[in-house]
């Protein structure tokens, strides 16, 4: 009897060693590992490719925003150096026309001080030889005062020399008279001068 139960325990126990060896058999297969694992890899690829195709839509949007940015910037550029550009040209339209004002006034200012300086030195020109023609004046009746003198002391006298040559014409009916240098603005011609200077016994009669 108690073989018996010997044999049967032992097949007992070799029924449960097998089952336990093909239960560990079938755990050894990987085929549901390496389909988790496909699943894994699928899984990242398909994220990795929206990723790529998240990041290449962001990336074109933003160049064209970055260009939109660029463009707007640009044209604010242009606009600025337009408006710089008409400024500066306004200044110096702007500083021209000072120029030219404060030139215009300058050569009036010019003009007028040269006029007042021309009168002036017209006026007194012309009271210069109206004095000096007041001069002959008196220079003349005096010399005519004395030739009637004289003719009272010498009734025959061979020579007149002084009345005639003393005789000039007025000097305010010519215009003045430029520059000494020139020599025309003595009041007597040469020969008058001369006779001015000769002697009174030239004249041919004595006291």
């Amino acid at each position: 009897m108690e073989s018996t139960m010997d044999i049967a325990q032992l097949v007992a126990q070799m029924q449960d060693t097998l089952s336990t060896i093909h239960t560990t058999l079938a755990s050894l297969n990987t085929a549901e590992h390496d389909a988790k694992l496909d699943e894994l890899e699928a899984r990242r690829d398909n994220t990795i490719k929206h990723l790529l195709a998240a990041f290449s839509a962001e990336s074109e949007v933003l160049h064209q925003k970055r260009l939109a940015q660029r463009e707007e910037i640009a044209e604010r550029r242009r606009i600025e150096d337009e408006e710089r550009e008409r400024r500066r040209r306004q200044e110096d339209e702007e500083l021209a026309e000072r120029d030219k004002q404060e030139d215009e006034a300058r050569d009036g200012r010019l003009l007028h001080e040269t006029n007042e300086v021309e009168e002036e030195t017209d006026h007194l020109m012309i009271e210069i030889e109206e004095e000096a023609q007041r001069a002959i004046d008196e220079g003349q009746k005096k010399l005519m005062g004395l030739e009637e003198r004289r003719k009272v002391r010498n009734p025959y006298p061979r020579v007149l020399c002084v009345p005639h040559v003393l005789t000039v014409s007025p000097t305010g009916a010519q215009p003045p008279h430029r520059g000494a240098a020139e020599g025309t603005n003595h009041p007597f011609s040469t020969q008058e001068i001369e006779a001015r200077q000769q002697p009174a016994a030239s004249c041919g009669y004595t006291k």
